[in-house]
């Protein structure tokens, strides 16, 4: 029988409890949301200008999420990995995309998927060849069509590899980790394959299964969802179909199934009445039907957005509706999403505007002068009811090293709108989608071709650009131009009268000459 004062003994308990209910979320009790709706982004949709279009269209058509592929099939990974044998094979990918697209989506309230690619890993087999399968004939690392090598699945360094990685990009920040290529190969000379870690004789399917219960012991005490991409036939197979996925001994493992049920990838013949091609709302509807029947997992297909029409991706979202689904996602393997947005546009019986990263020279409106100084020089005078632009290099400071030492510094000073005048005028070929590095590579080499210079020898000095006509660069300023220069230096340098004392006042033609102050 409980004594009257243990009631009272138990009482400083509860704040405790409820300190860890309330941090839950940090301790892997983080809810999984039942309606996401995302698209797929490949690691060149990482730039600024591809995620200010999905997130403009995302507000339009009620995308909630995006999956960025983090780790390709050549086993390339896509952020700053401090993981030791990632940096010994070279895996890191030269420019690490994948923190600053996280943040910005992150910042919207996005859910974000990191998508890593598991047991086809081309650099770590090529660099370790001990820890993938072996050709059996030439003794030398098995590859598949594509050439890729594959990470032997039994081979528990490759297991921690990955588990490894997984957990560095769960402190990155994101929402969810979606394991891809977690199978066996299907396709390539597979008669002469052999996993050489494999002592215990597992199957393919217990292999699967162990790593995903493995993984998920480990990554979902930090907070993440488990997802994994599997076959579409796995919603119609009770049985390995050679790949070593199976329903059953997956689905205790993780928190979503994501089929990829692309009615394409489907035989001709693999519904009687109809090809598959033909039938996109059934392929869908019945094999979320059959999976739905075997787990009660949350189910999030992948909708096919390539090679269809809006109607064809509208009917996939149909077949997804019919099965009283509510997540899926989109796949595209360039991250070209038009056709996609048509169709969600076309379902909510609206049109998107396309979207508008920055105002054309057309729409910069009653301005009048923007002025960008440095430390000791105005790097950038540009006139928008006169359109021009006077900008200049300037050396470093004693004290402090200067913004504006090289060329593109200084162009990235330049508005993107006028960027495209002179890009358009020069018969430089860029899109909408194009961003603004390769905008000031290209109009750096114009500059040192109109200038006849290399760009290691130029110095400081006034370089003018008439962006509303010729749209080309030169050393020769207009005079009345040249002192509207002069007194924006004298405005902001004042009193060092020094720097604009040394600006030209004679004429420019023969002032400026190439040879003068380069």
């Amino acid at each position: 029988m409980r004594s009257k004062d243990s009631g009272a003994r138990l009482l400083p308990v509860f704040p405790i409890i409820l300190a860890i209910l309330v941090s839950a979320p940090a301790f892997g009790f983080a809810r999984t949301p039942a309606n996401i709706k995302a698209v797929y982004l490949p690691p060149p949709s990482f730039t600024d200008r591809k995620i200010s279009e999905f997130m403009h269209y995302a507000d339009l058509a009620g995308l909630n999420a995006a999956v960025l592929h983090v780790k390709d099939p050549r086993g390339r990974i896509h952020w700053k990995s401090n993981q030791p044998l990632a940096l010994a094979i070279g895996a890191p990918a030269a420019t690490a995309s994948v923190e600053p697209a996280l943040k910005r989506l992150k910042s919207r309230g996005f859910w974000t998927i990191a998508k890593l690619g598991v047991f086809v890993d081309h650099r770590l087999v090529t660099k370790h060849p001990e820890m993938g399968t072996v050709n059996i004939l030439t003794e030398l690392p098995w590859m598949d069509k594509k050439g890729l090598a594959w990470a032997d699945p039994y081979n528990q360094k490759v297991w921690e590899y990955n588990i490894g990685l997984c957990r560095e990009l769960a402190a990155l920040g994101f929402d969810e980790i979606q394991f891809d290529y977690i199978r066996f190969p299907s396709d390539g000379d597979l008669e002469h394959i052999s996993y050489p870690s494999n002592p215990a004789s597992l199957s393919k399917t217990q292999c699967i299964g162990k790593f995903l219960e493995s993984a998920y012991h480990a990554l979902h005490p930090l907070g993440v969802t488990i997802s994994v991409d599997l076959f579409g036939m796995v919603a119609w197979k009770t049985v390995d179909f050679g790949v070593g996925q199976l329903l059953e001994t997956i689905a205790p493992h993780v928190d979503v199934i994501c089929p990829m049920l692309y009615p394409s990838h489907f035989s001709r013949s693999f519904l009687e009445s109809l090809k598959a091609e033909q039938a996109p709302e059934e392929i869908m509807e019945l094999s979320l039907e059959r999976i739905q029947n075997r787990t009660d997992k949350i189910i999030r297909p992948w909708i096919q957005g390539f090679w269809y029409s809006p109607g064809q991706i509208n009917a996939q979202l149909d077949g997804v509706a019919n099965a009283n689904t509510v997540s899926w996602a989109v796949w595209n393997p360039s991250g070209n999403y038009a056709t996609t947005y048509t169709a969600l546009a076309q379902r909510l019986n609206r049109s998107f505007p396309e979207p508008r990263y920055y105002p054309s020279v057309a729409e910069f409106g009653p301005r009048d002068q923007r002025v960008i100084a440095g430390q000791s020089r105005v790097v950038n005078l540009t006139d928008y009811k006169k359109g021009y632009s006077i900008v200049s290099l300037e050396r470093s400071g004693s004290k402090k090293r200067s913004a504006y030492t090289n060329l593109i510094q200084v162009l990235e000073t330049m508005d993107e709108g006028i960027m495209d005048r002179i890009l358009t005028r020069r018969q430089i070929p860029f899109s909408r989608q194009t961003d603004r590095y390769p905008k000031k590579l290209w109009l750096a080499e114009l500059l040192c071709r109109d200038l006849q210079i290399d760009s290691r020898v130029l110095r400081p000095r006034p370089i003018y650009v008439d962006w509303q006509r010729s749209c080309r660069f030169s050393l020769t300023v207009p005079q009345e131009r040249l002192e509207s220069y002069r007194a924006a230096a004298e405005a902001v340098f004042a009193p060092d009268r020094s720097v604009y004392a040394r600006l030209p006042k004679s004429h420019p033609e023969t002032a400026l000459s190439p040879q003068d102050g380069m």
